[in-house]
């Protein structure tokens, strides 16, 4: 299981959404505005850092424009399919990061490894197959959010399994599998082996 300071890394890269998830019940405007005000923030701290990701700029490009969306028109058939859109910018963001080699869990891996291992050929590739799991799980979870909005005329409870589902499970396999990598990595370097 993915330590604490992890946790809290995953909890803030994706503050956003989880803000979106936890009010949008409430009223989808409110959900889509509170998340617009947690993605801008994010981008925000991470200029301040100069440390940009992908995810914390596709975050508020979405939030900023569903928020205006909702705004504008909250009747809109737009709210019924927001988690399928959801999910469906979370794994184009996710598979546009692996395509350019800088995998999104790359800014959350970081904050366990010492920095001499942050361009470590091994800890790109574990990120690349972290990343290639959240990306999954995010497409899996557009691709059953459409069918549940379409066959269920938008079900909330099977909707927000789906979308549970989409973050714990590869969260959970992310811990595991870091861990695993890690202590491969350590086992190596006390046999005098390479890591890779």
């Amino acid at each position: 299981m993915p330590t604490r300071g992890v946790l809290v890394n995953y909890v803030r890269g994706f503050a956003p959404w989880l803000c979106y998830a936890a009010l949008s019940p409430v009223d989808w405007r409110l959900g889509m505005c509170a998340a617009a005000v947690a993605a801008v923030l994010l981008l925000a701290s991470q200029i301040r850092a100069r440390s940009v990701d992908l995810l914390g700029a596709a975050s508020c490009a979405f939030f900023v424009a569903m928020a205006a969306a909702a705004l504008a028109a909250p009747k809109s058939g737009l709210q019924t399919w927001t988690c399928v859109l959801a999910n469906a910018v979370l794994a184009v963001t996710a598979l546009a990061s692996l395509a350019v080699r800088r995998p999104f869990t790359l800014s959350i891996a970081r904050t366990r490894v010492a920095r001499e291992f942050w361009n470590a050929p091994r800890f790109i590739h574990v990120n690349m197959v972290l990343t290639g799991v959240w990306t999954a799980a995010f497409a899996t979870a557009a691709a059953a959010c459409a069918l549940i909005v379409h066959y269920g005329h938008a079900a909330a409870v099977p909707l927000v399994a789906v979308q549970v589902l989409a973050f714990v499970v590869p969260f959970v396999f992310s811990g595991r599998y870091a861990d695993r990598a890690q202590a491969k990595a350590a086992a190596n370097a006390a046999a005098g082996q390479p890591s890779a």
